[in-house]
């Protein structure tokens, strides 16, 4: 409903199947009783006719199932996306999407945004997420991707972890990142590895490393 243009889009009780994922950690009874309908509005209930059409609806109730525990519904979703949803590795990119049977040039993202959130869920987990306090640090940036990614990009007790994921390993070559918004008091250094350099421009850190998987850890010397 819109209440801005008095207007009411009427849609299937399983257009709530999205509805409730984002209503789950805010009021987790009431989308709970609304995804309980939606779900039965989709079918996913009883058995699963394959293909699976494509859409949010799956992955948001693969997500929610996976937040709530429910193991059967989970294993019959993860069937149906294995049989209709084209999980791909491509290699040359180091990217992995859902094709989702469209026959499109390029995976669509609103879809793989909820199918890729539901591979990481856990129970509780879009609870916790939701709930934890929203703390401004600095931030990596300007990564070479898809030449290299970062599996790991953390701040624990003022020390930023990093880890680098290169497509291909090639230690004679050097990749190099960003971190913005430091403390500019110019005592920055990466702990352990000779290999890594990091140099500061007032609040930003500019850092070199070899193309090769590697743990990195940047820490300030002389912390204010």
């Amino acid at each position: 409903y819109d209440p801005v243009l008095d207007v009411h889009h009427r849609l299937p009780v399983a257009a709530a199947l999205t509805t409730s994922f984002y209503a789950a950690p805010q009021v987790p009874d009431d989308a709970r009783r609304l995804w309980d309908a939606a779900c039965a509005s989709a079918g996913y209930h009883g058995p699963l006719g394959l293909p699976v059409r494509a859409g949010r609806g799956l992955g948001s109730t693969l997500l929610l199932s996976r937040e709530w525990g429910l193991a059967d519904l989970e294993t019959r979703l993860v069937e149906a996306a294995e049989a209709s949803y084209e999980p791909t590795w491509d290699r040359q990119s180091g990217e992995f999407t859902w094709g989702m049977g469209l026959g499109e040039e390029f995976p669509r993202g609103q879809f793989n945004a909820f199918m890729a959130a539901a591979e990481v869920a856990g129970p509780g987990a879009w609870a916790r997420l939701s709930e934890a306090p929203l703390e401004r640090c600095p931030q990596v940036v300007g990564v070479d991707f898809p030449r290299v990614a970062l599996s790991r990009a953390e701040w624990i007790d003022g020390t930023l972890h990093v880890r680098l994921a290169p497509l291909v390993e090639t230690a004679n070559e050097r990749t190099s990142f960003s971190v913005v918004g430091v403390e500019p008091d110019g005592g920055w250094q990466a702990l352990g590895s000779g290999a890594v350099a990091v140099e500061s421009d007032g609040t930003v850190l500019n850092v070199s490393a070899p193309l090769v998987a590697v743990d990195i850890e940047i820490a300030c010397s002389s912390p204010r």
